[in-house]
């Protein structure tokens, strides 16, 4: 009879053991249902001797259908990078499509998906960071579970779908009661440890949407890091699809 009872355990067990993609699920709905959303992000740029560079940023997103969000990143201050911005249009499943406008320029440029993996604006985050990590361009797997600053977490590895990433792999961290992503360490093309992602200080808000309001970038190989501060966040501000095209970023967000 005890022998069955195990069983029985064992059985229930596995019927309810999550998988590495449905806690990515879990993981992605923590972040939606934010409708729209404008936020003001502080950007310290450190180098390896601690010297540090701030640069101010507004960013605005549009919840989408199918999670096809559009994103506009421009740069405040300081004065060498005022006006430029960054327009993102999210493929689920696939290549983004994003646009660079370079004031000094006075033009768009097509940011072509064989640069995705390349660094935004000097920083240790990719292209690739900046535009939707959505579950369709990844493959999951549960590798373990582990206490992470005194929380349990699952780790789940995802394996990038989409061509042309600089990763081979991701390893991140979920808070096991939230499924809040907290951790994420990056394997390079060659296989090595790059960076290692940070987030913090995570706030819910009245449409039930989390968001942290620190992320740290460390590369691990170069020992710079990049840290983003969000303030004065605000959700559901009824923003209009035509903000993002590309003639808006052309023009200084208010």
């Amino acid at each position: 009879m005890k022998s069955f009872i195990i069983l029985i355990y064992l059985f229930g067990a596995v019927l309810f053991a999550q998988t590495g993609r449905e806690i990515a699920e879990k993981a992605n709905a923590t972040q939606r249902g934010f409708i729209d959303e404008s936020v003001n992000t502080t950007m310290y740029l450190i180098n390896a001797n601690q010297d540090t560079v701030i640069r101010h940023l507004k960013n605005l997103t549009i919840e989408r259908e199918n999670q096809e969000d559009y994103s506009l990143i421009q740069f405040l201050n300081p004065p060498d990078v005022r006006g430029t911005g960054l327009l993102t249009y999210q493929n689920p499943a696939g290549d983004d499509q994003q646009w660079l406008y370079l004031p000094e320029l006075r033009r768009v440029k097509k940011i072509s998906s064989r640069n995705k993996s390349g660094a935004f604006m000097a920083s240790e985050f990719a292209y690739e960071d900046i535009s939707g990590n959505t579950l369709d361009k990844f493959e999951y797997k549960l590798i373990g579970e582990e206490t992470y600053n005194g929380k349990p977490c699952y780790i789940v590895e995802r394996t990038p779908t989409y061509r042309n990433s600089g990763y081979t792999k991701i390893k991140s961290w979920f808070e096991k009661d939230t499924h809040l992503l907290v951790r994420s360490e990056y394997t390079d093309r060659k296989k090595s440890l790059l960076k290692v992602l940070t987030l913090e200080d995570y706030q819910q808000y009245e449409t039930g949407t989390y968001r942290a309001n620190t992320m740290r970038m460390e590369n691990l190989q170069t020992k710079k890091k990049s840290v983003l501060k969000f303030e004065e966040r605000q959700l559901k501000v009824g923003l209009d699809e035509k903000t993002f095209n590309k003639r808006s970023l052309q023009r200084l967000l208010k």
